[in-house]
């Protein structure tokens, strides 16, 4: 329930999305006794093999029935009613899934956890996790213990290496790199510790020690009294459920020893019991709840099709979003979950059964997510009549680099003796990335990239929830390297809100304004009124929507134009060089977007390939006179002021 909430409203419950760590300790409890009897109830090869096989039979009828009966029905809806530039990334994602690769699909698809890219199967990161440790802990185990007959002692060994392992990578992930490598570069130094077995299997193995624990502490002079366990109880649910944030490793590692003393000391028994059948109801259905939730929840906040009114708010359609995860949850429960899970019971499974199950776990999703995949590569062949998006670096600043979640910049060398320039900010930074280049080739300039999806450049937070600790470790990270590189220019851009706070930018640029010679700073572009149409991928169901090619000035968003303007002025006032597109695009009240047959914006307010091409002058002007002696000699406050390019 922390987790349904946490992705329902988690500027609510910020400390929710610790449910799944709550989960792995509960499953570790759970599950370590039966991997444990694989070996304890025979002393051989053979017999062990066997009860491999069981406990393999006995986790596929537990979990895959249900997962495949919603990814089924979740992708015919998803299908119907989702923005199709979504559609991709979900095919893939449970095509990930199917695989039980789900948590390295979440990171290729999602990127960070905390992100707010939409992917409705991003939940199965943890079953995925679950799954690996399933598979591969009692293979490892079978390879150690060979026909050994005294086998506890060297079991306990090998989950507390384990656990010690593990920990220590969850403390320090970079560590793990040589391992993550097999998964690509990208996976070097990056945020996939989170969603990583390895990084995962010491709150796993903490609850098969519970387990332990709980068999000996059983006598009743280790009963604890019931201010205690109350106490305790109390302090989980304030974890998971207070609108509080806590350092995500501290609260990740306090909320697993805090369950594991749950399990241990049975505190829960201490709450009424009809409050503890209502709590066992919920459990029985857990897995099916948590299974439809993400997907349900995703269609209410983002699907086309499900709007109510022009508010965007759609507070009523998350609310029936989640209550309806708990009716279908105990739906599947009671018709798939119950029906299937017992099948491991029989002594022999015909062919039949196997053949059903295969196809109903596997083959049927496997065609609708690969027949999404490939569709909406062709339109729908003709059904997506949706106007297609422009590219535009914000999205993808580089085939060949991506410089979210790296160590360093890409850099785009001509010599080593050549000045460098060095594009720092969110996706409104990425929109440049390729002009920077252009212009930095024709005038011989190294450029490097370094930007970040959502993230300000800002070492401070003065407001909740505006930049996340990865955000603010890359910006860390950017600092460090620019005092090691000494760049002769930084170019920032980000889009500045109405609510971001001056106070966290102004303390950034002054800080990076000491450390570098030259400091620019790009204004936000120019943003048109149709936020929630242009560009927007209408469900397959809905008419498209054909968008207006200008816009009187008059009519256009300003909501934020103020705030950035604001940051700007201050700038200027404080020798740090700025620079305006407006005039790019805003003519005689009149403000375009299409020019030439060719869209000039990606969305309402990134620019397309073709729309920040036109800001190549201006960039190629500011560096040009950089590398005149005239330029060297003038103060910073001087080059602030000749150097605003509208």
């Amino acid at each position: 329930m922390a987790v349904l909430l946490f992705h329902a409203k988690n500027n609510y419950f910020p400390l929710g999305y610790l449910g799944v760590d709550v989960f792995f300790v509960i499953s570790g409890f759970v599950v370590t006794p039966l991997i444990l009897r694989i070996f304890t109830e025979q002393d051989n090869w053979g017999g062990r093999l066997s009860n491999l096989r069981y406990f393999y039979k006995r986790r596929f009828y537990r979990l895959a029935p249900a997962l495949a009966a919603t990814l089924s029905i979740s992708a015919i809806a998803i299908l119907l009613l989702a923005s199709p530039s979504d559609h991709q990334r979900f095919a893939r994602q449970g095509l990930a899934t199917l695989l039980l690769i789900g948590n390295v699909g979440a990171y290729r698809y999602s990127g960070d956890y905390f992100s707010p890219n939409p992917n409705p199967l991003v939940h199965t990161w943890s079953l995925a996790v679950e799954e690996q440790i399933y598979i591969f802990l009692p293979i490892i185990l079978m390879l150690i213990l060979l026909n050994q007959v005294k086998i506890k002692k060297i079991i306990a060994t090998v989950l507390s290496a384990f656990a010690l392992i593990s920990f220590v990578s969850f403390l320090i992930p970079n560590i793990s790199s040589p391992i993550y490598s097999v998964l690509g570069t990208n996976y070097l130094g990056s945020k996939f510790y989170f969603y990583s077995p390895v990084d995962r299997i010491w709150q796993f193995i903490l609850g098969g020690l519970g387990f332990y624990l709980a068999d000996r502490y059983q006598s009743p002079k280790w009963k604890l009294s019931r201010r205690v366990n109350l106490v305790a109880v109390i302090m989980v649910a304030i974890i998971l459920f207070s609108p509080e944030h806590i350092n995500l490793k501290t609260s990740s590692i306090l909320a697993s020893l805090i369950a594991m003393f749950l399990l241990v000391f049975k505190s829960l028994n201490v709450l009424p019991d009809i409050l503890i059948e209502k709590l066992e109801w919920l459990g029985d259905r857990s897995y099916s709840i948590y299974l439809i939730h993400m997907p349900l929840l995703y269609l209410a906040e983002f699907s086309p099709a499900i709007q109510i009114g022009n508010s965007g708010n759609r507070s009523v359609q998350l609310s029936i979003a989640v209550v309806g995860s708990v009716l279908l949850g105990a739906l599947s429960y009671s018709k798939i979950e119950n029906k299937y899970r017992n099948r491991w019971n029989a002594k022999a499974i015909r062919f039949k059964t196997i053949s059903e199950s295969l196809i109903l776990t596997f083959m049927f999703p496997l065609v609708l997510f690969v027949t999404i995949d490939v569709g909406s590569k062709h339109q729908y062949w003709g059904l997506n009549r949706n106007l297609q998006a422009p590219a535009s670096t914000a999205f993808v600043p580089d085939t060949k680099c991506n410089p979210e979640g790296l160590k360093e910049p890409c850099q785009y060398k001509v010599a080593k003796s050549r000045p460098t320039v060095l594009l720092i900010g969110d996706s409104h930074a990425a929109q440049y990335s390729k002009v920077l280049r252009d212009s930095g080739k024709k005038l011989d300039w190294n450029v490097a990239v370094w930007t970040e999806g959502n993230c300000h450049f800002q070492f401070l937070v003065s407001k909740r929830d505006e930049v996340s600790e990865n955000c603010l470790s890359q910006n860390y990270a950017i600092f460090n390297w620019i005092k090691t590189n000494k760049p002769a220019v930084v170019v920032v851009s980000q889009f500045i809100f109405r609510d971001s706070s001056q106070s966290d930018l102004r303390n950034a640029l002054t800080t990076l304004h000491l450390a570098v010679p030259n400091l620019l700073l790009i204004e936000n572009n120019p943003v048109f009124p149709d936020r929630k149409d242009f560009m927007v991928q209408r469900a397959l169901i809905l008419s498209p929507y054909k968008p207006a090619e200008s816009f009187k000035q008059s009519n256009m968003d300003t909501i934020d134009e103020y705030a950035s303007s604001l940051l700007s002025n201050w700038a200027r006032n404080n020798g740090i060089s700025t620079m305006n597109f407006d005039s790019l695009f805003c003519k005689n009240e009149i403000c375009t977007r299409y020019s030439e047959n060719k869209w000039l914006y990606a969305d309402t307010n990134h620019l397309s390939v073709d729309g920040a091409a036109l800001t190549v002058p201006q960039f190629t002007t500011y560096l040009n006179a950089l590398t005149t002696p005239a330029a060297s000699s003038e103060t910073g406050q001087e080059k602030s002021k000749s150097m605003r390019l509208n």
